[in-house]
């Protein structure tokens, strides 16, 4: 038997895999790299990739020598890259080849471009086609790169911040920096996340469904190849490919946002009465509002393992909930998991509300002190206020400190004087038959200001009925609620980690679409 310590998770992808020792080894050649390229501590770099070993062992690598790693929405235009390697200063992007065509007019000269293979299991699942490959003889050629390095042999120095870009519904994305160089600070933010994510005991087997490039899935992956046996890579989210990778690999662990719920739901009933989930331990859930009815049929497959989690990318963890515990108090997305974290409500001119009162969720966390807004100290006033965080939500709390979301405050509609928060609509429309999601949004009104606007996925196969949905919504909050507009379409558009994508679906109505 092998007693060795761990440094690194396994890793799986498609036919592919990589050991821990081959991973460590890999981090510590492409760390020595980094330090060929002329990077020091406190610079910056790039990575704009699929799901992929290469993903992992730049991260690590440039954690050993104080590099900050910024991962890129690699479905953001050549603009928004390009802003977004200018605004950090990046001395270096780390890219899959089919993406580099994208973004190469757009980048900053003084940006190294490292081209890495894009894997076979990414081609063939995104359809990837031979002439979307670029390449420029500038270009440093990742995998050689890497292999022609020696090992790292120095002390691994943390980076003394991470930056992570927001995807913003308007303008530029925004930078959030946080500080990560007091150790006492780094230690509680770990415990939180990974007391949120179930990864606190282990063993720990786990399967990446969402794209790395996010805040949550990336940090998930993290935590998951330092402190598990295995980690599996899915490319792309696909609801039987997870089944069946749960059931080859006993997987004990996996991150989820509820679009994947409901996808893995849908699937055939004589496939999910044969499915083995008794290896499942944590499957955690964020990101966005879950229905309801939705996270209670999760609880009934998969039984008392269900965890969720609010948190932003500006703040980490604020709260996270058991499944026992939203059965309990079915809704709440949880309560602060330390002491360290105070949860608190307040109104529009800034009193402090009771339990069950809705207003503006703010909290205080040791997280204040060291985030902010890249380049953007105006939007720094936005997020603090006093000793206070907010993120523009809107919620209650009862009287055992358990939150419940209502919406996003900017997400708020008025109309005619009247506030509204399209997630109670929502969470209406969810509950009715054939319904797999749904967008409600405001739209400009000359008599009312804003009127209300709906589109609903329907699911397969299901028939909707328009004048039932109306009629229910009416029923449960009256007629200013019922939107006024309310289209049925077969699928809404989403991100790459399976949440809708909402600006999107507004810009196809106010663009004049209506299917």
């Amino acid at each position: 038997m092998d007693n060795r310590k761990r440094v690194f998770a396994d890793l799986v992808s498609g036919d592919r895999t990589l050991s821990g020792d081959e991973l460590a080894a890999r981090v510590s050649q492409v760390a020595s790299g980094l330090i060929s390229l002329g990077l020091t501590p406190g610079d910056n770099i790039a990575i704009m990739m699929r799901n992929d070993f290469a993903y992992f062992e730049v991260t690590l690598a440039a954690q050993q020598v104080g590099v900050a790693t910024i991962s890129v929405n690699w479905h953001g235009s050549g603009k928004e890259v390009g802003f977004i390697l200018t605004d950090s200063g990046a001395k270096a992007l780390f890219a899959h080849a089919d993406l580099l065509s994208n973004v190469r007019g757009d980048m900053p000269r003084e940006c190294q471009i490292v081209r890495v293979q894009t894997p076979p299991e990414v081609v063939k699942s995104y359809n990837i086609e031979a002439r979307n490959f670029d390449s420029s003889p500038s270009d440093i050629i990742y995998e050689d790169w890497r292999d022609a390095a020696n090992h790292y042999k120095g002390e691994a120095i943390p980076p003394p911040r991470r930056i992570n870009y927001t995807s913003g519904t308007t303008g530029n994305p925004k930078g959030v920096v946080t500080e990560i160089s007091d150790p006492e600070f780094v230690r509680k933010f770990a415990e939180r996340v990974k007391r949120a994510f179930g990864m606190d005991s282990g063993p720990i087997r786990a399967v990446m469904t969402g794209p790395l490039y996010h805040s949550a899935p990336g940090s998930y992956g993290q935590f998951a190849v330092r402190s598990g046996e295995l980690l599996v890579l899915q490319p792309r989210f696909s609801a039987p490919e997870l089944l069946d990778l749960i059931e080859r690999h006993q997987i004990s662990h996996f991150h989820a946002v509820p679009t994947m719920f409901t996808r893995l739901l849908n699937l055939p009933e004589a496939r999910r009465n044969r499915f083995d989930h008794a290896s499942l331990k944590a499957v955690v859930h964020g990101a966005a509002a879950c229905p309801p009815r939705v996270k209670q049929a999760m609880i009934d497959w998969f039984g008392n393992v269900i965890l969720e989690y609010y948190a932003a990318t500006e703040t980490g963890i604020v709260t996270c909930a058991t499944s026992e515990e939203w059965l309990a108090n079915p809704g709440t997305v949880g309560r602060a998991p330390s002491n360290e974290i105070t949860v608190a409500i307040f109104d529009d001119d800034g009193n402090r509300m009771g339990p069950g009162e809705t207003g503006e969720i703010m909290f205080k966390t040791d997280v204040r002190q060291f985030v902010r807004y890249h380049n953007r100290p105006d939007a720094d006033a936005d997020l603090k206020r006093d000793e206070w965080i907010t993120l523009g939500d809107i919620g209650h709390m009862n009287e055992s400190h358990y939150l419940w979301i209502s919406d996003r405050k900017k997400d708020m509609v008025i109309s005619g004087g009247v506030n509204i928060f399209p997630v109670e609509i929502e969470a209406v429309i969810s509950s009715c038959d054939g319904v797999a999601d749904c967008a409600v949004f405001g739209v400009p009104d000359d008599d009312l200001g804003e009127v209300l606007v709906a589109y609903i996925e329907r699911q397969k196969e299901a028939v909707v009925s328009v004048s039932d949905i109306s009629a229910t919504i009416r029923r449960s909050l009256g007629t200013l609620k019922t939107p006024r507009t309310i289209n049925v379409v077969d699928s809404l558009p989403r991100e790459d980690t399976g949440k809708l994508a909402r600006r999107k679906v507004k810009q196809h109505f106010l663009k004049g679409g209506a299917s």
